[in-house]
C-alpha cells in the first residue's frame, strides 16, 4: 500500500474491516490493549535496554491507528479532518508552551531515556 492521507486510510479501513468492528467499549479496549503493547516495546528498551525493534514498534503504532479509526468511524468522525484541526489548534498553543515548559523539558531530557531515542530538535553531533 502507499502513503495515503488519515482520512482515505480511515475509509479503507472501514471498508477491509465491514462486519469486524468492535462495539464501542470494545473498540475502547483493544485501543488500550495496542497501546499496552506498544509501550512494552518501550519500556523494553528505554527502561531495561533491550535493542529497540523498530519493526515491531511501527507495527503496534499502526495497530494504534488502526483502533482510532475504528472508534473514529463508530463514532461518525473524519479522523483525517478531526486531526486537520487538532494540528491547527496546536501551532496556536504551542508558542505558549514552548516558554512556559522548554525548562522541564530540557531536564527531562537529560535524564535516561535509553538509547535511540533523540530529541527530534536536538543538534546532530
Amino acid at each position: 500500500m502507499t502513503s495515503v492521507t488519515i482520512s482515505e486510510a480511515q475509509a479503507s479501513l472501514a471498508k477491509i474491516l465491514a462486519g469486524l468492528h468492535h462495539p464501542p467499549l470494545g473498540a475502547a479496549v483493544a485501543l488500550s490493549e495496542e497501546t499496552g503493547e506498544t509501550s512494552k516495546i518501550l519500556l523494553d528498551h528505554h527502561g531495561y535496554g533491550k535493542p529497540l525493534d523498530t519493526s515491531a514498534l511501527a507495527g503496534e503504532l499502526a495497530d494504534v491507528f488502526v483502533c482510532l479509526a475504528e472508534i473514529a468511524t463508530l463514532h461518525g468522525i473524519d479522523l483525517g479532518e478531526a486531526v486537520s484541526t487538532k494540528v491547527d489548534d496546536l501551532a496556536k498553543r504551542a508558542p505558549k508552551w514552548r516558554t512556559d515548559l522548554s525548562g522541564a523539558l530540557d531536564a527531562a531530557w537529560k535524564g535516561a531515556h535509553g538509547s535511540g531515542a533523540r530529541r527530534p530538535d536536538a543538534p546532530i553531533d
